[in-house]
């Protein structure tokens, strides 16, 4: 087994970051790492090849090639490599209130593994970086290299997450009624014809889509619209109705109350 270490000089007492201990390990059968919970360090770790064995909290997953595993802070933790395909990873040890901070604002506590980890060059950017800058470990190397990889968790993860892919036509729907907000609401023929489907289909691919029907996916919209006038313009609210091609006012204060609970002067004063 080797590894390959880059130690840094030491942070500034007060610093928000602090990098411990960055490098690579080539590992081998024998590789086990095991913290106590009272350790406050955090720890990022990407594999290259391999697979292997992280256990925290009464949970066991198996990080293998491509993954990335987040080891947190004021856990009982213990990581080790398979004998058969051991890892080769690249990691960095780190603590400070700023990884406190965006673990808490991230929700980030309970990641353990992302699989498939989107931007594994970070890593061997941030090594070799550090190779040249040590100094900056604390103060920018390191901190960046944080804040990227945090965003990319988060995407990552919100692709993994996400729903079924909507379709063409529920697409090319909801784009047509987004841009209908600030204007007339489209007949179910013009949308029709639109998605090139019969009425019934056309209401059937929206609905399958985004839960609802397109005149009530309008309405949320122009009601979505009209709290931000009501908010942020100044507008009478029968301007307000007419920009959003109500009726007339009384309409929109109805439907408006109708939908949020309060009237529309009575939002205004009060938001």
């Amino acid at each position: 087994m080797r590894e390959d270490f880059i130690f840094p000089p030491a942070a500034p007492e007060n610093s928000p970051f602090r990098l411990h201990l960055a490098g690579s390990s080539y590992c081998d059968g024998n590789y086990l790492i095991a913290r106590p919970r009272t350790e406050s360090l955090w720890v990022l770790e990407y594999i290259e090849c391999g697979t292997g064995t992280y256990e925290a909290e009464g949970i066991i997953t198996h990080p293998s090639a491509g993954d990335l595993y987040f080891v947190h802070a004021g856990t009982d933790h213990r990581y080790y490599s398979d004998a058969r395909n051991p890892w080769v990873k690249h990691w960095i040890n780190f603590s400070g209130p700023l990884v406190a901070e965006l673990e808490k604002l991230y929700r980030l506590r309970e990641v353990m593994v992302v699989p498939g980890f989107s931007r594994p060059e970070l890593f061997r950017e941030l090594l070799h970086r550090l190779r040249q800058h040590p100094e900056q470990a604390h103060s920018r190397l390191g901190p960046e290299f944080l804040m990227a990889v945090v965003t990319t968790i988060v995407s990552d993860l919100a692709v993994a997450q996400a729903q079924p892919v909507v379709s063409e036509t529920g697409n090319r729907l909801r784009s047509h009624l987004d841009r209908c907000v600030f204007g007339k609401a489209p007949s179910l023929d013009e949308l029709a014809a639109l998605a090139a489907r019969s009425k019934v289909q056309t209401i059937r691919i929206f609905k399958r889509d985004f839960g609802e029907t397109p005149a009530q996916y309008l309405i949320r919209r122009k009601i979505a619209a009209a709290r931000e006038l009501l908010r942020s313009s100044s507008g009478t609210i029968k301007e307000i109705a007419a920009a959003l091609e109500f009726s007339d006012e009384y309409h929109f204060a109805a439907l408006f109350k109708r939908k949020t609970g309060f009237p529309p002067g009575y939002y205004r004063r009060h938001e």
